[in-house]
């Protein structure tokens, strides 16, 4: 049986140095997305992010008979509402679309149907508001943090300063790749991959 675990499939991008910066080559993939603006910490983002998590585990059920799909980790793309410049202490004014990544052959028709036949057994608001994309191929560059959210600050200015120094610009927003679960980890384990889309300056 295919088996489909994109941390296996692209090791690269889900294993990186919190001391090295890496930068690499991510090809398109498709994802389930939802959207968002304001303070992370409140219970929208928490409901919208578990809605990401039992669409996919839905889906890893729906395609047991064909593919080993393991579910992957929690995404974020990150911006601010009024297009200054990404600052995560800013909360009231950051807008955000959380994703995972899914198999290359679903479908708009089979994400629909796993849709409706979950919103009919959850009490979830965000389960229909769920759409799927693929995202194009990117180069970027990435570092592990480890630590508290509110603390990136630092890994993110080491990136901009790799960014300034090799001569590359942004060519994408703030990305975030969470390795483990906040409400499962203590702040100081927290593992979370940040990325920046870059091309040549």
């Amino acid at each position: 049986m295919e088996s489909y675990d994109v941390k296996k499939l692209y090791r690269n991008l889900y294993t990186t140095s919190s001391k090295v910066i890496a930068l690499v080559d991510v090809p398109e993939l498709t994802y389930i997305m939802l959207d968002g603006v304001g303070n992370p910490s409140v219970d929208e983002f928490k409901l919208k992010s578990k809605a990401l998590q039992m669409v996919s585990r839905e889906l890893r059920n729906y395609f047991k008979d064909e593919i080993l799909y393991t579910v992957p980790p929690l995404e974020g793309i990150w911006d601010t509402y009024d297009n200054s410049h990404f600052d995560v202490t800013r909360k009231k004014m950051i807008k955000f679309t959380l994703m995972m990544v899914q198999v290359p052959t679903l479908t708009e028709q089979i994400l629909n149907q796993i849709k409706l036949d979950l919103s009919l057994r959850t009490d979830n608001p965000y389960i229909l508001d769920v759409y799927l994309k693929k995202r194009n191929g990117e180069r970027a560059v990435q570092l592990l943090h480890k630590g508290a959210y509110h603390t990136e600050i630092n890994s993110t200015k080491k990136i901009m300063e790799y960014i300034t120094v090799e001569n590359y610009k942004l060519a994408g927003m703030h990305h975030e790749i969470y390795l483990n679960k906040p409400e499962k980890t203590a702040e100081e384990d927290l593992k979370t991959i940040i990325r920046y889309a870059i091309e040549r300056g």
